[in-house]
């Protein structure tokens, strides 16, 4: 005989019975298992505090009081979407207040790290500021850092790197620079990267002022892999500068910045327009290290320059190397027929040596060579004014 089947119960018992709705009328008063109770307790209490904050929109908020524009705000927005409440951006905003950021410095340093408006002041940007503040940053170079060095600001080692760069660089303000074009000195590590790479540079012969010199020429080297620091070094030393000379230094950024086959490049293009022997080019090289980052027009244009229109020597060209870097147009043309109206004239001498006429700075080349010759030649300094700009050659009323 077949076993009766149970009797089906009533389909609103079967369904989960809504803990509002049970909270609520005569049923009330009937007794709940404690877990019941809890959830009941708890949807009271998220009703209870419910407020217009739950609707806190956040990108408004980062136009209104962050000073971000809306493209930026958008962007950010992404990273702040769990946010309720402006309560702990207030803090964040009140604080840098306090420190005295500009609303442009606030912009800056949000737009690059949005969840520093989650920051908790006393956990971390009070301390980080303090110890800052104690290494010698202003309020401004503070808010510069937060700009630069966006999430790893609220790391707990930026601090330490920050003392670490100070020393060698010399100052904040070189610190911060370095940092605007290589973001990750303040973000590389110390022990595996950066303090072997110092500690080689230092084996190779380069003083402290050296390094910081070269960390300003090329911030990128110092944090590379030692193996890449390592090479460098050792194709500076194939260029024929020796370590210890003036421009050893130079010689590694050089190394450092383009590879053996750009050197082998440049190296051919200065040979074919100048003549140069071997020993030239190790001559031109080791006097100015920095001629094989200019790039192969620039070579090949002053090259010829210096040699058909000012008439110059390939090897007085090897000795004064720095030559084939200067502007064409800017520097070395105008200043050219300056000189040139000026010998004409017979108001400077006819063996003038043309490096000591390009290498001053522009405030020392119009002290000495334009300035003393106005009343000579009207208009000497609008005319050379304007060639500069390369609107026109050197002309003057009189010439």
């Amino acid at each position: 005989m077949a076993t009766p089947s149970p009797p089906r119960l009533p389909a609103m018992l079967l369904s989960p019975m809504p803990i509002l709705f049970l909270a609520a009328g005569p049923l009330a008063a009937v007794h709940f298992p404690s877990r019941c109770r809890l959830r009941l307790r708890f949807a009271h209490a998220v009703a209870a505090t419910t407020t217009p904050e739950s609707n806190f929109a956040v990108e408004d908020y980062l136009i209104a009081n962050c000073h971000l524009t809306q493209p930026q705000a958008l962007k950010a927005s992404k990273n702040l979407a769990h946010l309720k409440s402006p309560a702990n951006a207030d803090a964040v905003l009140a604080f840098f207040d306090g420190l005295g950021f500009s609303p442009k410095e606030v912009a800056a340093a949000v737009a690059s790290n949005p969840r520093i408006l989650c920051a908790r002041i006393e956990r971390s940007l009070a301390p980080i500021s303090a110890d800052l503040r104690a290494l010698g940053l202003s309020h401004s170079q503070i808010a510069r850092l937060a700009k630069i060095a966006g999430r790893y600001f609220l790391c707990r080692s930026f601090v330490s790197k920050v003392h670490f760069w100070l020393p060698l660089f010399g100052s904040p303000e070189r610190l911060l620079q370095a940092s605007d074009w290589n973001y990750w000195l303040l973000t590389s590590d110390l022990e595996k990267v950066v303090e072997p790479n110092v500690a080689f540079f230092k084996q190779c012969g380069l003083s402290a002022c050296d390094i910081s010199k070269l960390l300003v020429a090329a911030p990128r080297l110092v944090t590379m892999h030692p193996e890449y620091v390592q090479d460098s070094v050792r194709r500076a030393i194939q260029l024929g500068v020796s370590p210890g000379s003036q421009m050893f230094r130079h010689a590694i950024s050089t190394a450092g910045c383009i590879g053996p086959e750009k050197v082998d490049a440049k190296v051919a293009v200065l040979r074919e327009t100048l003549g140069w022997s071997q020993e030239e080019v190790g001559l031109a090289i080791s006097k100015a290290p920095r001629i094989l980052v200019a790039s192969q027009e620039r070579l090949r244009r002053n090259a010829n320059f210096l040699v058909n229109e000012v008439g110059l020597a390939p090897h007085y060209i090897a000795r004064r190397s720095v030559l084939l870097m200067y502007s064409l147009e800017r520097r070395l043309r105008p200043r050219h027929l300056v000189v040139k109206l000026l010998k004409k004239r017979r108001l400077i001498e006819q063996d003038r040596c043309f490096f000591n006429v390009v290498a001053p700075t522009e405030d020392k080349f119009l002290e000495k060579f334009v300035a003393p010759f106005e009343d000579c030649i009207p208009g000497l300094a609008d005319a050379y004014d304007s060639a500069c700009a390369g609107n026109a050659p050197v002309t003057t009323a009189e010439q």
